[in-house]
């Protein structure tokens, strides 16, 4: 009997020790959520590894914010606030309406000089279409790409025809 409440002391004494052994992740900091794990959970890193120069690059995109609980889910801890998910700040909405990202294409070959005025019209078209689409299939996204892609189109194309009319002009302004 004394042999087996040695036994259960000493595997109780051992398991306090390894959870008072709590692994730190060399490059962002992150306290593992198991004594046994050997990757970080929010960097991915390897924590049997050394410390990597490039991991201070990686650490400086702060991803190593802990992830809300199980129990703080379920509302079991008293006074828990929950945590709000990391990556809906990190990434923008996703935007699958098509009009709206070639308005947005339209409005980059506009940028070009003299030429891009010939991509102006597509631009606000494109603009008009997804703005379209945007209201009609909400769950589409878009909406910001549209208003942006006619805005933007209407200001290059009023440079740009400053620019067409600068070039009407030299020649009487040469003339002078």
């Amino acid at each position: 009997m004394d042999n087996e409440t040695g036994k259960t002391e000493q595997s109780a004494a051992q398991s306090s020790d390894s959870q008072s052994r709590v692994r730190v992740c060399p490059s962002c900091g992150a306290e593992a959520r198991r004594v046994e794990a050997r990757f970080c959970s929010a960097c991915g890193r390897s924590l049997d590894e050394s410390y990597l120069p490039a991991d201070a690059l990686r650490a400086s995109y702060n991803w190593q914010r802990r992830r809300q609980s199980v129990a703080s889910q379920s509302g079991n801890l008293a006074g828990a606030k929950p945590l709000k998910s990391s990556m809906s700040s990190i990434y923008p909405a996703r935007n699958s309406n098509g009009a709206s990202t070639t308005a947005l294409a339209f409005v980059t070959y506009a940028l070009v000089p003299y030429l891009g005025i010939l991509f102006c019209p597509g631009a606000l078209l494109m603009g008009g279409v997804g703005l379209y689409h945007s209201y009609r299939a909400p769950e589409r996204g878009g909406r910001k790409a549209s208003y942006l892609g006619l805005v933007l189109g209407l200001l290059i194309f009023c440079a740009q025809l400053f620019l067409w009319w600068i070039l009407y002009k030299i020649p009487e302004w040469a003339k002078q």
